[in-house]
């Protein structure tokens, strides 16, 4: 089988969550690696109201065949009634890295 890396971007409410959502998803295997950045300032209007919050982005570092179940399992762990949950494909220059990451992760020859 031949893996494709896919990147995963999600925003919380607070710190506590996001590291949270993401060791399930670690050892749930959806994931391999989750990198965690500093709080950011987020503005948007959400049921005709403007909102100004700090959040706590992730990256969720997955493959192209586990993005869809890893989506559904983070937005089933999310406290918000609408998550921001974006994946977009990408492409690893390490191959080693490649490797430890696919090995992460569940498959269906495990």
């Amino acid at each position: 089988m031949t893996w494709a890396l896919s990147l995963i971007y999600s925003t919380f409410g607070s710190e506590e969550e996001a590291r949270r959502v993401a060791k399930t998803l670690l050892q749930e295997k959806l994931i391999a690696c989750a990198n965690h950045f500093a709080p950011i300032m987020s503005q948007y209007e959400f049921q005709g109201a403007f909102h100004e919050d700090q959040e706590f982005p992730v990256l969720l570092k997955t493959s192209e065949e586990l993005v869809k179940p890893a989506a559904e399992r983070l937005r089933a762990l999310h406290s918000y009634d609408t998550p921001a949950i974006v994946h977009w494909a990408a492409s690893a220059d390490n191959a080693d890295y490649e490797k430890w990451l696919f090995d992460q992760l569940k498959t269906p020859l495990r």
